[in-house]
């Protein structure tokens, strides 16, 4: 499914990182290194080839039955909804890193999973942020998440309430976040 997406949004930003653990250093509370990337104004156009309901399905079923992350029971916790502001929070940062070919969770310019989360208009009292490279296909992304101790808590964290993905290429960046 192709989405377009056209916000108006007072900060341009993006983020990244792979199937590297993403731990308790990526929940961060606001006010951490948040910083401005462009003028408010900024009119934004980002392509997302994902297919949204596959992925909350896939996630939420995890998150019903509870998952065992590298070791660690994680109980089941509530679902998680859809939120197309983080969707293009995430679909901002996969279309960066696959424009200029690198893949981290800050990007070369120095915008993080924070500023860009807030750029997209979501304003957050917890975050998280997940990035892969390589997988084609839902499932195969969220298969290797699970299969990462970081990444799985984050699927699994009761504290975040929504979910946005993005994908470019076979770059994808999955944001949780819970609204103030």
């Amino acid at each position: 499914m192709s989405l377009k997406f056209v916000r108006f949004v007072p900060l341009l930003v993006a983020i990244s990182l792979f199937m590297a653990s993403c731990g308790k250093e990526d929940l961060v509370q606001p006010g951490e290194k948040e910083e401005e990337i462009t003028k408010p104004g900024t009119v934004d156009v980002v392509e997302n080839n994902v297919d949204k309901n596959l992925l909350l399905e896939l996630v939420n079923n995890v998150r019903a039955k509870g998952c065992n992350c590298n070791g660690t029971w994680m109980p089941p916790v509530a679902p998680v909804k859809w939120n197309v502001l983080l969707e293009l929070a995430a679909a901002k940062h996969s279309v960066d890193m696959k424009d200029r070919k690198y893949f981290a969770h800050n990007s070369p310019t120095g915008s993080t999973p924070q500023t860009r989360i807030k750029a997209a208009g979501f304003n957050y009292s917890l975050m998280g942020e997940n990035i892969a490279s390589g997988p084609s296909k839902e499932e195969a992304v969220i298969s290797g998440w699970l299969g990462s101790e970081g990444h799985c808590k984050n699927i699994m964290n009761a504290g975040f309430r929504e979910m946005g993905v993005g994908r470019a290429a076979n770059l994808w960046t999955q944001v949780f976040g819970t609204s103030k």
